[in-house]
């Protein structure tokens, strides 16, 4: 058995990580030997308990001995202390680890999701979008059309079976209409259907996202798109990418010519909720990163106190070391700070921002973590912050919940830098109470009334099949997501792919 086999079967790939968008930075010698220490803890606790260490590494307990390890190399060094910890009982502990990292019962609301239509004209219409989502499919797919793993069904299983989220709002890449659109708002539709389908009780697992490029052809066009869309009623939100535009030229939501306009119109037709995709630039569809900034949406909260912008990524930007804030040079969360603070908006107003591709990254750098987990916390408020993983491009999102579940900041980072403490309360505020309160929800009425749907009353037996190989594992990632696995993907590119 190869190396790399045994890494792939970690429950969290070790390293800088892309979930698809972007090239990450190279694993460095580090990174290896972490994931070797993580196998050599988990190896000695599975034959403690007489497991099979691949089975062992599928559960919680094999969560607990990879971030009790990155605890150890957080700290590695004379006198150094990281300001990020994972608390976990010993992965002998199975039924302790469990406990700890499995669910408490909380309701969890990713506000950050993704699938796609295998069969749609955007495979040959928009050979850049195809570039964005090439081979990002389980390294076991076997369909004869690839993409198909990463269709509707695939998502349900992902984000109901194989994790303990509740609900999610479907999202979207960016298109310049139907002919280049991975999920048309109508197919959207029917996957909150068969959703629906599966579920009691009169609630439902999915909110719908409208994403909008108002600024290729009439902005007309984009109006009477919004219009036709909310009339359905299932238009939670809509969507921008504002970086992303005709000849590499992107806009601002404050611009009066093309992004006032659109705001204003999502205003009058009531839906309330904007958000925008900051930081984290697309290498395939950004090429100037100005208009991928924060401060517009910022701005335009400021005109329209009585709607809710979400800074989708929080202004993440991969690579970028995060630290204590740094107005002078204010970069990944920082941006997102610097503009708050310039636009004087206090804690707990109608700006928030999700921790989508911020949080798988810096899970596994506990002391960069609590830097940006810490001061998003701080400076939008404990209300304000939102749980997002983009699933499905990174697998399942449940190794994603259970670091988090396990995660704290130091009190010596609260002491020295005001970060509040990530208390069990905050927690469950993040991952659902404040995306409930965003989205006018009843968190316990919609918990109960999804709790013997179809789906709930499945995920034991999915993870019994999961755990005993019949499934993709539950953190199996949907596609190549460490450099090393990109490039070799992209070296392997012959021209626009087409599956069968």
């Amino acid at each position: 058995m190869s190396r790399d086999d045994d890494r792939i079967q970690l429950p969290v790939v070790l390293g800088p990580v892309s979930n698809g968008e972007f090239l990450p930075a190279a694993a460095g010698p580090g990174d290896v030997r972490l994931a070797e220490a993580v196998l050599q803890r988990a190896a000695a606790a599975a034959d403690r308990l007489g497991i099979d260490r691949r089975r062992f590494l599928q559960t919680a307990a094999g969560m607990a001995a990879l971030l009790g390890t990155l605890n150890l190399a957080a700290c590695a060094g004379q006198g150094r202390r990281s300001g990020g910890h994972y608390s976990t009982p010993p992965p002998e502990d199975l039924q302790g680890c469990e406990q700890a990292l499995g669910s408490r019962g909380e309701f969890i609301f990713d506000v950050h999701t993704h699938h796609l239509m295998p069969s749609l004209p955007w495979r040959t219409t928009a050979p850049d979008t195809l570039k964005l989502v090439m081979e990002m499919v389980p390294a076991d797919c076997t369909a004869s059309n690839r993409l198909t793993c990463l269709d509707r069904t695939a998502y349900l299983h992902d984000m109901f079976l194989a994790s303990d989220t509740t609900m999610a709002l479907l999202s979207d890449l960016p298109s310049t209409g139907a002919s280049t659109d991975v999920i048309p708002f109508s197919d959207a539709e029917g996957t909150l259907q068969m959703a629906d389908a599966l579920t009691r009780g009169g609630s439902s697992r999915l909110l719908l996202q409208n994403v909008l490029a108002p600024n290729f052809g009439p902005l007309g066009a984009s109006l009477e798109e919004m219009t036709r869309n909310a009339e359905t009623g299932r238009v939670s939100t809509f969507k921008v990418y504002t970086a992303w535009g005709p000849g590499g030229r992107g806009f601002d939501l404050d611009d009066p010519a093309i992004g006032l306009p659109i705001v204003q119109h999502a205003n009058d037709l009531g839906v309330k909720i904007l958000c925008g995709h900051k930081g984290l630039p697309l290498p395939y569809l950004f090429t100037d990163d100005s208009w991928n900034q924060p401060r517009d949406m910022v701005a335009v909260s400021r005109q329209f106190p009585d709607m809710q912008f979400v800074v989708y990524h929080a202004g993440f930007t991969p690579n970028h070391v995060e630290g204590p804030y740094n107005p002078l040079d204010p970069v990944g969360v920082d941006s997102l700070i610097k503009a708050l603070d310039d636009y004087k908006v206090p804690p707990n107003s109608n700006v928030w921002a999700d921790v989508a591709a911020l949080w798988r990254d810096l899970l596994t750098k506990p002391d960069q973590a609590a830097h940006a987990i810490g001061k998003l916390l701080k400076r939008l408020g404990t209300r304000r912050l939102l749980w997002g993983t983009d699933s499905v491009w990174y697998g399942p999102p449940q190794t994603q919940i259970m670091a988090f579940r396990a995660f704290g900041i130091s009190a010596e980072y609260q002491d020295r830098y005001g970060y509040p403490e990530l208390t069990d309360a905050v927690k469950t505020q993040v991952l659902g109470l404040n995306a409930a309160e965003l989205f006018s929800l009843d968190p316990d009425a919609t918990r109960c009334a999804l709790a013997a749907d179809t789906l709930a009353v499945n995920r034991p037996v999915q993870r019994d099949l999961a755990a005993a190989g019949e499934l993709p594992a539950p953190w199996m990632p949907r596609g190549p997501v460490s450099r090393g696995q990109i490039l070799r993907w992209r070296a392997h590119e012959a021209g626009p792919w087409i599956p069968a």
